[in-house]
């Protein structure tokens, strides 16, 4: 039972930020297709924002190593 939770807990957060990860990439393309000029400051704004939700992810292999080992 604990290695279903430890999979749940982890599986379930990083598949949403994967999910995340394509949202704003997404966006992103969407953005520089209507304003192709400022590429630049799109591309640095995406890569702030895929590391914020990769950030998540990392937090939530921490949660789940936490919850398996402290009881």
């Amino acid at each position: 039972m604990e290695a279903l939770a430890f999979g749940l807990t982890y599986s379930i957060a990083a598949g949403l930020c994967g999910v995340g990860v394509g949202l704003v990439g997404a966006a992103a393309l969407n953005a520089v297709g209507r304003n192709p000029e400022k590429l630049g400051e799109i591309r640095t704004l995406m890569i702030l924002a895929i590391s914020f939700v990769d950030a998540l992810a990392i937090i939530a292999i921490i949660v789940a190593i936490i919850a398996k080992y402290l009881k």
